[in-house]
């Protein structure tokens, strides 16, 4: 039974970006500079009590935050599975390229990196294979709320993330956001699921386990 790729729209992979005119911040600092200036002139009346006082403490350089790094291995520690990871992408017609065999998982590498600050971290895994039989994802259709998914990183990190939500669609539901550049870091696991249509020698579903940092 060949499995074939999960299929994405990837008219909309991109959102469109918001560019409001003036930001709530920039409004803070005009009132902030304006009550300033009104203390100012009522100070600038009274009596002299400028004079410095106390010790003035060291500014302290904040550590440097730790950006994302390319996935090359994920683990299920709970289901007892794991697997190398390499970068996929798209095919010109929008299919999301799931690598072969399915033991090895692929990560959609115009998406986010792993550990970066924002954004989704998609991998994709098929969910068997007629020559290699039940691939690494195969677990994702009992994988519950609560479980740890782990990323290794090529920096050498180990990522951990914690499930928040299992949800099984139709092929052609497959949410455009989860390809969004933006919004809080996350991780999401996809693989095939649902009745297997021996005619389109496809699965009917997709299985996507949502995750978030732990």
């Amino acid at each position: 039974m060949q499995r074939k790729r999960l299929w994405v729209h990837s008219t909309h992979r991109t959102p469109l970006s918001l560019h409001p005119g003036r930001s709530l911040a920039s409004w803070a600092a005009a009132v902030a500079g304006v009550v300033c200036i009104a203390m100012g002139v009522l100070l600038a009346g009274g009596p002299d009590g400028s004079a410095d006082v106390g010790v003035v403490p060291a500014a302290v350089a904040p550590e440097p935050a730790m950006g994302g790094t390319v996935p090359v291995a994920v683990a299920l520690p709970g289901r007892n599975v794991s697997a190398p990871v390499v970068p996929t992408g798209t095919t010109p017609d929008g299919a999301l390229v799931v690598p072969d065999p399915p033991t090895t998982v692929g990560w959609w590498s115009p998406g986010a990196l792993a550990g970066a600050t924002s954004g989704t971290t998609v991998l994709a895994g098929h969910v068997d294979s007629a020559a290699a039989g039940f691939g690494t994802f195969a677990v994702l259709r009992r994988v519950g709320v609560g479980e740890r998914v782990e990323l290794r990183g090529a920096d050498g990190r180990t990522l951990a993330y914690r499930v928040v939500a299992r949800r099984q669609l139709e092929k052609a539901e497959l949410p455009a956001d989860l390809f969004a550049h933006g919004g809080p870091p996350r991780l999401v696991l996809i693989t095939c699921g649902g009745r297997f249509d021996r005619t389109t020698r496809h699965y009917t579903d997709n299985v996507i386990v949502y995750t978030e940092p732990a």
